[in-house]
């Protein structure tokens, strides 16, 4: 059967085959039928759902062509029972017509098809849609949901929830959801919204942060909705769930505590309970409590429960140590990131009477010790006592009446006397005798106020210093010794000794001992003044004295001393050294040449302290500087050293310096030299003497005005002015034409020559030198006059100069003069030396003008040469001149020459240092450097000697009277200063010659030191010197003693019989501690015969307690930083105390506070030894005693200021604790909420507090003012909006590194209607 595509008609209009297949039966039946292709039909049907059953479907005829109606009905393909198309539709084969059999659901099934056939074979595909409607609500998966949201989860945090499912289709779905409520305030914002947009999922939206504190649980309906009309609905129940978080800092139930303790308190004792309470859950609600050991209590005094929070005590307290304690207590809970918060504990330690009190004891006595003088008088300050109590109310400096003190022992010797303030003075009661008793056991008993009362001891041993009332004693009252004369000095004698009854070891038992009595056995004899040992002073001399009788004193320490004196008697049991002296090494005198015989130049001294004929010396006189050849040019006068004029002298022919050597020999063969150096003056006692007697030249009848003629020249032997010549024309028939210079000696030509018939000219010049004396003969001038037309050759210049080196060889080059033929001339000029070279020493070249040298030069010989040149035209007799002058230059070509090339002296070997030994010189015919010399010693033996460089003086350095060396050989050299310098040699032997020793007046000493207190009285002797001569045979005496004028002696006088020094002034230890001055002793005998000697004398000064101590300045300043920990040396005072020793040593003292300084009483450090709190006490003041260690003592007082720098150890701190404020909405921004304070007690930028806020989101609601506090708003507050605010305040100090406190701000925003009824009054 041949089925065939075909078109149906629905009840909208015929649809289009769809091709597809049918039913496998109905297939079958169709190919039986028909044999064929069987045309298909297509109906489409559509029936809502849910319409009751027998409900029309359709008409299967609809889909056949019009007008075929099938006979006989239709075959269905779905012919068995179990068909869905017949369980849900009724089809009625015979008609077509096809029902419902129930209630259609789309949800179930949307589509049917089956397929009905003709008995003709046509078959029409039936396709029935159920349509849907909106019969089902949207429906979430389940009705409730429970949601876990964290308070601290961010606004704009999203939670996705199950969307809700419609079976409906198309618009009948799920179309949209809503929020139907929420489980918050009335009023206030909403907290979620839902968020939801196709194809993402449905989102629940958080809009505010959660405050689980608020509320912990939100309960929300979400409800979705469909499209149809009436739209169907759909809930889901929200149970949003607030998960708690650690947000609430704990809150302290007060600002502060504040609790009082008694110090006794045992430890564990509880101080108080605090108490704070965070509302978080569970660990991050759970508070613990701890004290914060790095802000306070490091020491550990106090701990807190960490549960309970109750406040324990820890160790025991000391209320004089620290009054208040202040704790910083943290309360922390237990969230995984905790929240602190922290409160100021204040703890006042009260006190009890448990500090016995304490005794400080400064002594006053002299020497600062317990020690006092039993010459001291009844009210006379032993001590000052200072009492204390550490208890409250118990300090003496506080509170005077409050401390008892009592004095216990002393037998009524000494008593307290109250001073006020805590302060007493322990006073000498009564007479004091250190031989009946010298010990004082003394008690000080103070005792508090407290109940009961407790008192401190103290023990007092006091010692009785000695007074000087026992006189030193000797065994015996007489002593005998006997010496021998040859004893040398030093010998000992004998040995004395006294003793004294005064306390062992102090000054009034020390026992000094002297000499007295006769000046010449003091002068034999000394004493040691601590041993008492008697030695000799100096050599004896039975002869002249056999025995010696002395007093020896002793005398003790004591202030005045005292002193005991006994006999002394020695019996003496049966030898020149001075060689004259002079008062210079070396004498210079100058003298005129030509000095009359007999003038006296100079006269030397030399002094002998020796005596008699040792002392007597014999001056002689020597040329160079040996003993062999006297003088011939000088004598001197032997007993008085006058050196005068023996013959005449002429400076220009005998030498101008003359070199002496003088002697001076005493009587018994002592010798000194010195050296005299003459120097002889020029005198004008030469005329000036021409070169030549007639000078001859020729010059042109038309030589011009002005041209030089001839140069006349004259020499003076005179030296400086005297030889300094000066020319003149002698005024003659001729002379007006001419002229001469002055100074040079040339002649000009003055006037032409033109109309004057003479052929020769006759001059005549003189000389005259700067002494006026003219020269002994005039020279005469002829000029002869060239009567011819021609002019003559003139020179270029009227004037060369050259210079040549003395050295320059012969035919050498000096220079080239030039002369200029007239212009119309053809004669050639010639050249010629006309005058000025007596000696032919130079040459010219007669065509070119060239000077040469002819023969060698010699600068010392003649430095300068003046040359005439005359020029020639031709040989005609015109001629013309000029000057040439010629320096012949000094080269090193001399060296320095001795006049002997060795020499022998001969000296004493008691010649003292800095005797002049020899003048070497040496002379150098160069001039300028090359002829300066300078003399050195080459090579020498010893070190003995030395020489003057410029001078040659060979001065002896040391003494040579030690060394076993007779003879010395120098070689000293003379050395120019040219280049190179040339040297020369001389050998110099030096002998010393040991000459015998003469009688000699000596001191007994050549040094006396002495010592002498400054307190010393004018008048009083000090020290006796004495001279005696070694020569036995001598006698000295007459002697007159003095003292060499000068600064440090006008203050000593001297008796000139005795030699005893006595002091004339006060001495000043201060200005001079030394004093030093020479004595001198004189026989008074003939002044020739007379002998000197002298001593030095040196006065060690020493010195007294005659200056106090002071302060420079009197006031100190010094600052220190606040420190837990004692802070050492704080600074140093410093007094000064202008004598020496133990006066000048000084000691300082504390005589207050000594709670917190202590102070190092050699050095004046000031010790800080316990911790310093500025807010504690700011300002220390001391008062500080310097005393020195002289008897007696003197003392000043000094006061020293001490600020104590803060550091920054406080943290600001809210007294106030936390704030809590009500705000009535709808005030205007800067609205005044609160002013917080917070107090540091640190000062300075320590102190200066700042304040800030500090919260997450109410920040942008208020602001506060950072200085003064001030917290405002920043804009309206809606209580609608928001009703509660909560943040922090910090408070910071400045620091570095700066600490901060904060307190916690709690603001209620309230509306007008609660405002009104929290202050309404109900009657």
């Amino acid at each position: 059967m041949e089925l065939r595509a075909g078109r149906c008609r629905a009840g909208q209009g015929d649809a289009p085959p769809t091709g597809r297949a049918l039913p496998p039966l109905l297939l079958l039946w169709l190919c039986a039928a028909g044999g064929g292709a069987a045309p298909v039909y297509n109906l489409s049907l559509a029936v809502d759902e849910g319409l009751p059953a027998e409900t029309l479907v359709g008409d299967i005829r609809a889909g056949l062509p019009p007008g075929a109606d099938p006979p006989g009905g239709f075959l269905l393909s779905e012919g068995s029972g179990e068909s869905a198309v017949l369980a849900d539709f009724h089809v009625q084969p015979e008609t077509g017509i096809i029902r419902t059999a129930r209630r259609l659901d789309r949800e179930r099934r949307a589509r049917y098809s089956f397929a009905a056939a003709t008995l003709r074979g046509e078959v029409v595909q039936v396709e029935i849609a159920v349509t849907d409607v909106n019969d089902h609500p949207p429906r979430f998966p389940k009705d409730s949901l429970q949601l876990n949201i964290s308070e601290l989860s961010p606004p704009g945090t999203a939670f996705r929830l199950p969307a809700a499912r419609d079976p409906d289709a198309g618009g009948f779905g799920t179309q949209g959801y809503a929020l139907l409520e929420e489980g918050g305030a009335a009023g206030e914002p909403p907290l979620f919204q839902l968020r939801y947009v196709r194809p993402e999922p449905l989102e629940l939206v958080l809009l505010r942060r959660l405050d689980r504190e608020r509320a912990d649980v939100h309960r929300l309906v979400v409800e979705a909705w469909d499209g149809g009309s009436p739209r169907r609905r759909g809930r889901l129940r929200v149970s949003v769930r607030v998960l708690d978080e650690n947000d609430n800092a704990p809150a302290f139930s007060r600002g502060e505590y504040r609790a009082r303790l008694r110090e006794d308190a045992p430890p564990g004792t509880a101080v108080c309970r605090l108490r704070a309470t965070d509302p978080d859950l569970g660990a991050n609600g759970e508070v613990r409590y701890a004290i914060n050991r790095r802000q306070s209590d490091p020491d550990g005094y106090f701990a807190v429960e960490e549960r309970s929070g109750v406040l324990r005590l820890r160790r025991p307290l000391d209320r004089e140590a620290r009054a208040l304690h202040r704790l910083v207590v943290e309360a922390r809970d237990g969230g995984a990131q905790p929240e602190v918060s922290s409160v100021l504990v204040s703890v006042a330690v009260l006190d009890v009477n448990d500090n016995r009190p304490s005794i400080r004891l400064l002594y006053l006595t002299e020497t600062g010790g317990p020690r006092v003088s039993e010459g001291a008088r009844p009210g006379d300050y032993v001590a000052r006592v200072s009492v204390s109590d550490a208890d409250d109310g118990g300090d003496a400096e506080g509170d005077g009446g409050s401390i008892s003190l009592a004095l216990l022992g002393g037998d009524g010797a000494f008593a307290l006397r109250e001073a006020g303030a805590g302060v007493f003075f322990l006073c000498v009661a009564g007479p004091l005798d250190r031989e009946s008793r010298d010990l004082y056991e003394l008690r000080l008993v103070a005792t508090d106020g407290g109940t009961p009362p407790l008192s401190a001891e103290e023990p007092l041993l006091l010692r009785v210093a000695d007074l000087n009332d026992e006189t030193p004693a000797f065994p015996q009252p007489h002593y005998r010794a006997a010496v021998s004369e040859a004893a040398s000095p030093g010998t000992a004698v004998l040995r004395l000794s006294a003793s004294d009854a005064d306390e062992p070891g102090s000054p009034n038992a020390e026992v000094r001992y002297a000499l007295e009595g006769d000046a010449a056995a003091l002068a034999l004899l000394r004493i040691d003044a601590r041993s008492g040992a008697v030695s000799t002073r100096a050599r004896l001399d039975r002869e002249r004295q056999a025995a010696l009788e002395l007093r020896v004193v002793a005398r003790d320490g004591g202030v005045p001393p005292r002193a005991a004196a006994c006999r002394l008697s020695v019996r003496v049991e049966d030898a020149n050294d001075n060689e004259p002296r002079f008062e210079r090494a070396v004498y210079r005198a100058r003298m005129p040449e030509h000095a009359a015989r007999g003038r006296r130049l100079l006269q030397v001294k030399a002094t002998d302290a020796d005596a008699d004929q040792f002392g007597e010396i014999e001056y002689s006189l020597y040329d160079g500087f040996n003993f062999y050849e006297k003088s011939k040019a000088f004598q001197i006068d032997a007993h008085t050293g006058q050196i005068f004029v023996s013959q005449d002298i002429d400076r220009e022919g005998d030498p101008t310096t003359y070199d002496l050597l003088v002697k001076a020999t005493d009587g018994g063969g002592l010798s000194a030299q010195a050296f005299v150096r003459i120097e002889i003056e020029d005198i004008n006692d030469n005329q000036p003497v021409f070169e030549q007697d007639t000078y001859v030249t020729s010059i042109s009848s038309h030589t011009q005005p002005g041209t030089e003629i001839i140069n006349v020249a004259a020499i003076d032997r005179d030296s400086g002015m005297f030889g300094i010549v000066t020319y003149e024309l002698v005024p003659g028939e001729f002379s007006s034409f001419f002229t001469v210079d002055t100074s040079t000696g040339i002649i000009y030509l003055t006037s032409a020559l033109g109309r004057l018939a003479r052929s020769a000219l006759f001059l005549t010049v003189s000389a005259r030198d700067g002494g006026g004396l003219p020269s002994a003969s005039n020279a005469a001038v002829t000029v002869n006059i060239l009567q011819t037309v021609l002019v003559p050759a003139i020179f270029e210049r009227s004037r060369y100069s050259f210079s040549v080196p003395e050295d320059a060889p012969e035919d050498s080059m000096i220079g080239t003069v030039k002369a200029r033929e007239p212009s119309n001339s053809l004669e050639v000029v010639s050249y010629r030396i006309c005058s000025g070279d007596p000696h032919g020493k130079f040459s010219i070249d007669p065509q070119f003008g060239i000077i040469r040298t002819k023969k060698q030069l010699d600068h010392e010989a003649q430095s300068v040469v003046v040359l005439t040149v005359q020029s020639q035209l031709g040989d005609s007799p015109v001629y013309s001149s000029t000057q040439v002058n010629i320096s012949v230059t000094d080269i090193n070509d001399n060296p320095p020459v001795f006049l002997t090339k060795s020499d022998k002296v001969t000296i004493s070997h008691t010649q003292p240092p800095g005797t002049a030994v020899y003048i070497a010189h040496a002379e150098d015919k160069d001039s300028g450097l090359n002829g300066v010399i300078k003399y050195s010693i080459a090579s020498k033996q010893s070190d003995a000697f030395s020489i003057d460089p410029s001078l040659g003086v060979v001065n002896l350095t040391r003494t040579v009277f030690a060394e076993k060396q007779q003879e010395y050989t120098l070689h000293i050299a003379a050395e120019d200063c040219g280049s190179p310098p040339l040297t020369s040699l001389l050998m110099l032997t030096v002998v010393i010659e040991e000459q015998k020793m003469g009688p000699t007046l000596v001191f007994q000493s050549l040094v006396y030191q002495i010592e002498v207190s400054e307190a010393t009285s004018p008048g009083a002797q000090i020290l006796q010197v004495q001279a005696h001569s070694l020569d036995p045979h001598s006698v000295t005496s007459n002697l007159t003693y003095s003292l060499e004028p000068s600064t440090d002696s006008v203050v000593f006088g001297i008796s000139s019989d005795t030699g005893w020094i006595y002091l004339r002034k006060h001495l000043n230890y201060e200005c001079a501690q030394m004093l030093s001055f020479r004595a001198l002793v004189s026989t008074s005998e003939d002044e020739n015969f007379r002998q000197n000697a002298s001593t030095s004398i040196i006065v060690n000064v020493l010195d007294e307690n005659d200056h106090s101590p002071m302060f420079m300045p009197e006031t100190y300043f010094f600052e220190i930083e606040e420190n837990p920990i004692p802070s050492g040396v704080v600074g140093t005072i410093t007094a000064v105390d202008k004598d020496s020793g133990r006066n000048g040593q000084l000691s300082y003292f504390l005589l207050s506070d000594g709670k917190y300084f202590k102070m190092n009483s050699n050095t004046g450090e000031i010790i800080n030894w316990a911790a310093l709190d500025r807010e504690e006490r700011a300002h220390h003041e001391l008062r500080v005693l310097a005393t020195d260690a002289g008897q007696p003592r003197r003392s000043a007082t000094a006061t020293v200021h001490i600020t104590i720098r803060d550091r920054n150890d406080h943290a600001p701190c809210f007294p106030q604790g936390a704030l809590r404020r009500q705000v009535l909405e709808g005030q205007p921004s800067g609205t005044l909420v609160a002013t917080v304070f917070a107090k540091d007690f640190d000062s300075g930028n320590n102190g200066a507090v700042l304040y800030s806020l500090e919260s997450e989101e109410d920040i942008g609601y208020f602001q506060i003012d950072g200085v003064t506090g001030e917290l405002r708003t920043t804009r309206p507050l809606s209580h609608a909006e928001r009703s509660d605010y909560r943040m922090m305040v910090i408070a910071k100090d400045q620091g570095m590194p700066s600490l901060q406190g904060h307190a916690a701000v709690y603001i209620q925003g309230c509306s007008s209607w609660e405002y009104e009824m929290q202050h309404v009054l109900i009657p």
